[in-house]
């Protein structure tokens, strides 16, 4: 229940569930190439849509397929938008018509490897303060800077670190950071310098305790694929676990009757299901830092499904919502110059969204592009 002014809204989620489809390929951050190109996929995005009767919405999407005269028996958006794009922005309307609550995550790939530097060689864990606000504010300066002004082959250094990592890849690449961060005269980098400095004496610290494995301290610690192959950073990780979390928020913590439906995964459904049981297992200080528009303090949990997207139209319209939301950042980040339907249908989102029940887009990319397309700041 909330209150708006004079109005009062009563939610019933009791038999609502969730359908979860991505785009932008899923694949591991670290085996990008030096040009940092993630094989032409830049951006990556969730979406997760609350439905309480699929039926409902396979009825109301076959008179669109009808008025639009759509014939594909799987609505996916990479074919609609350039044959259909009316039927995509219709889509959308159906979504805000029926009230049903999205949750989409957009991740600027460049960016989280930015923000795993910043993670990881300019204010590790291990030897720092507990995170607040403020601590929050300053990892996000630090990475902006790292994506607008270190060179993409720095970056692609650290990439290069999770490739048979050791202590001596991880010490060169303190000094290449340190390095790099010292020719430059602003205040910020003048700041990080001196962080890498002292983090760069805390792995000697780790170094003089664990040895050969202080390495690990420093890095994300990898998922283990179904080839047992090491994964280094997934976006889909992080993003389901968001996800999750904001559906916590906005069902006030009472998953147990809902359901959740992700696409099929053929490589990756293990990892997501882990992502799940690790977000669960967290367990903060209501006290302390909270992470904003989301609850990942979780009493309930709810069930994980793997669904093939052809047999699921909540699937589908998910699909269409994550597709049209990581086209819409990448059309703005690249500075493309027709997003007229993009824009028409990320505005219908954006003025359904609620952030105080965890409904809307996230964005984990850097403070301009937050500026440019919410018009706020972006921490």
């Amino acid at each position: 229940m909330t209150k708006r002014g004079h109005q009062i809204y009563i939610y019933d989620c009791e038999s609502m569930n969730f359908y979860i489809d991505e785009s932008g390929n899923t694949g591991d951050l670290a085996r990008t190439s030096a040009d940092l190109d993630f094989g032409g996929q830049v951006v990556f995005s969730l979406a997760a849509v609350g439905i309480a009767n699929e039926s409902s919405l396979t009825e109301e999407l076959a008179a669109l397929r009808k008025k639009h005269n759509v014939q594909a028996a799987e609505l996916k958006l990479s074919k609609i938008l350039k044959r259909k794009p009316d039927f995509a922005l219709d889509a959308v309307d159906l979504l805000v018509r029926n009230d049903f609550p999205f949750f989409v995550e957009i991740v600027d790939k460049k960016y989280q490897l930015a923000v795993s530097i910043t993670q990881w060689f300019i204010w590790p864990p291990y030897f720092n303060t507990e995170e607040s606000q403020d601590t929050v504010w300053m990892k996000n300066i630090f990475a902006d800077y790292i994506y607008y002004r270190v060179p993409s082959d720095v970056i692609y250094e650290f990439v290069q670190c999770m490739n048979n990592p050791s202590n001596e890849k991880i010490g060169a690449y303190f000094d290449l950071l340190k390095d790099c961060i010292s020719q430059h005269s602003h205040e910020v980098a003048q700041c990080i310098a001196s962080q890498v400095e002292e983090s760069k004496d805390d792995f000697h610290i780790m170094i003089e305790q664990e040895g050969e494995k202080a390495h690990r301290r420093f890095l994300p610690l990898p998922d283990i694929g179904k080839r047992d192959q090491e994964v280094w950073m997934l976006p889909n990780f992080s993003s389901f676990t968001n996800i999750y979390a904001r559906i916590n928020l906005y069902l006030v913590g009472k998953l147990e009757k809902c359901r959740i439906f992700h696409d099929e995964q053929a490589h990756f459904d293990e990892i997501i299901a882990e992502a799940k049981f690790q977000a669960e297992s967290i367990k903060l200080e209501p006290t302390k830092f909270k992470m904003p528009y989301s609850d990942y303090n979780f009493q309930k949990m709810a069930d994980l499904i793997f669904k093939a997207s052809p047999e699921s139209t909540g699937i589908q319209l998910s699909d269409i919502v994550a597709g049209l939301s990581m086209r819409w950042y990448q059309g703005h980040l690249q500075e493309e110059n027709d997003t007229k339907v993009l824009d028409e249908a990320i505005d219908l989102l954006l003025h359904h969204s609620n952030r105080d029940r965890g409904t809307g887009i996230n964005v984990v990319g850097p403070h301009n592009m937050a500026q440019q397309l919410f018009g706020v700041a972006g921490y």
